[in-house]
């Protein structure tokens, strides 16, 4: 033991670093694209959903800046309406689509072009409630923000 200072040390060639414990942070980098989570498609709705290639002016921005600019997404005259089952069943091609997602009725028409699974994915909930399909692949999605100015008004069943 060393006594330089009155402190009893142990000599400096059996001082040894402690073992490494503490695991390195992951790397910031992306995941490789043979990595399950990287791959859109399998993460939620157990890898059902496909992403398609959007055409030009149609982006999500290009949404945003669509909602803006006050044009009629809504596709219908005066104040939101009560939908029933009859009335929404009728709103089901590409050329007039309804659907409800938790009671609220939206005119999806306008965003078939700007959906990231293709407007063929966005039709199977078209004339009927979507809440299940939308929950299934977009549980965190606010629709609510998203399709705000398409909102016709309210399902009765």
């Amino acid at each position: 033991m060393d006594r330089k200072d009155g402190i009893m040390r142990p000599p400096t060639s059996t001082l040894k670093p402690p073992p490494r414990t503490i695991k390195p942070p992951p790397s910031l980098r992306a995941p490789p694209a043979s990595f399950p989570a990287a791959n859109s498609a399998q993460r939620a709705g157990g890898g059902r959903g496909r992403k398609v290639a959007l055409q030009p002016g149609f982006s999500p921005l290009d949404w945003a800046n669509l909602k803006a600019s006050g044009k009629d997404l809504r596709g219908i005259e005066g104040g939101l309406i009560k939908v029933d089952r009859e009335e929404l069943k009728k709103h089901n091609t590409p050329e007039d689509a309804w659907t409800t997602l938790q009671g609220k009725v939206y005119n999806i028409t306008p965003y078939l072009h700007f959906h990231p699974g293709g407007e063929k994915e966005l039709m199977k909930c078209a004339g009927k409630d979507g809440t299940k399909l939308f929950m299934w692949y977009h549980s965190w999605v606010n629709f609510d923000n998203m399709l705000d100015r398409c909102l016709v008004g309210y399902y009765s069943g």
